[in-house]
């Protein structure tokens, strides 16, 4: 496929052409009036209870590692979310005019983000909006997209890493997010072990920090982290890669649903409690942001799978793993920054104080994180 596959097809959208979106699949914001609604969406609800990953157990804006700046949009969750899902209305809506967007909703609503679901083209599907400014609701691939809810433990997104979400206010857009669960595309892919990938390709050297610097405690410290990627590479691969899973579907699927929640569960709750003990004994955060020290990001990362009619330019279906590949290298945080272009690539996300600590490039690659994992 071309290079038009996501970029090709990113719109920088101002408020002028606004969208409206809010974030992860949170039945919370919904405001159920179809009572055939609550069985469609039962599904996706149970499939959202593992919204909040933060290793941390707290907010990354509180502690100061990797994190966002607020976004006054999702600040506004309560009053915006409710009326930027509804439709954009119009004479041939069907719905009672004090149910139709106003012109201010509209302008939280991306272009497409205001057209049904149904209305789209096919060109129209393989678009990936970017929201603007004051927008909070736009498509990507045709699905309608938020930015995720605050929760307890997370109020913001990891630095980097994605952060948006399914918005499912609408009965139709509810729908496409299930149609899209492939089970048999899903399993191939699974069945290649992509995790395993993510680690044999992961960053190896450290690029912010020298090891005369670093005691023999602390660089022991490095080589546990890294031993936990490792026993966990599968964790941090699906909470990087968060697709729905149809799980009420079959017995297969509800497997994998509940195979995938144990193994993020274990992971958020150990790497929290891991590294908790090593800073507490002088591990230095600054080496958490080493791009060869993984970091699970606070909230899951919802990966959009594309149309099943979004084809190649010869004409070919795009398979799962392409889809992969795509994704990756669109938002390399998802698997951890291996597929950047250069080291200042991998380092773009940090503050200016750590940037400026990056090793010169004839030192680079001459120090391993872990000696135990070459």
């Amino acid at each position: 496929m071309s290079s038009q596959g996501i970029s090709g097809f990113l719109l920088d959208l101002t408020t002028s052409t606004s969208s409206s979106t809010d974030g992860l699949i949170e039945l919370r914001d919904l405001h159920i009036r179809v009572p055939a609604l609550e069985k469609l969406l039962s599904d996706i609800a149970l499939d959202a209870d593992f919204q909040d990953s933060s290793p941390s157990g707290k907010s990354h804006n509180s502690s100061g590692r990797r994190a966002t700046a607020p976004r006054g949009a999702k600040h506004k969750r309560d009053s915006e979310s409710g009326e930027s899902g509804k439709s954009s209305g119009g004479s041939d809506s069907g719905e009672p005019e004090h149910k139709r967007s106003r012109p201010s909703q509209e302008r939280k609503q991306s272009a497409l983000a205001r057209k049904k679901y149904a209305k789209l083209t096919p060109e129209e599907l393989k678009v990936v909006e970017v929201p603007g400014r004051g927008v909070v609701s736009w498509r990507h691939y045709g699905q309608l997209m938020k930015f995720p809810p605050g929760t307890a433990n997370a109020v913001e997104q990891t630095a980097g890493f994605p952060d948006y979400t399914p918005n499912l206010a609408r009965v139709e857009e509810t729908d496409q997010v299930r149609k899209r669960w492939l089970q048999a595309d899903f399993e191939e892919l699974l069945k290649t072990a992509p995790w395993n990938t993510m680690f044999e390709d992961r960053g190896q050297q450290l690029l912010l920090h020298r090891p005369a610097d670093l005691s023999a405690k602390i660089q022991d410290g490095l080589s546990r982290l890294v031993k936990f990627m490792s026993e966990n590479r599968k964790a941090f691969w699906y909470v990087g890669h968060w697709f729905f899973v149809n799980h009420g579907l079959d017995v297969s699927s509800d497997q994998l649903h509940r195979d995938r929640k144990r193994d993020c569960d274990y992971a958020k709750k150990h790497y929290k409690r891991l590294i908790d003990e090593l800073v507490r004994d002088g591990f230095p955060e600054s080496l958490l942001e080493e791009p060869g020290v993984w970091t699970y990001p606070s909230k899951v990362c919802f990966w959009v799978i594309m149309d099943p009619s979004h084809a190649d330019d010869s004409g070919n279906r795009i398979t799962l793993q392409s889809q992969l590949e795509l994704v990756d290298r669109a938002e390399p945080a998802r698997a951890q920054w291996n597929y950047c272009d250069s080291d200042e690539a991998r380092t773009q996300h940090l503050s200016q104080a750590l940037k400026d600590r990056l090793l010169d490039e004839t030192e680079r690659g001459q120090y391993n994180v872990s000696d135990d994992f070459p």
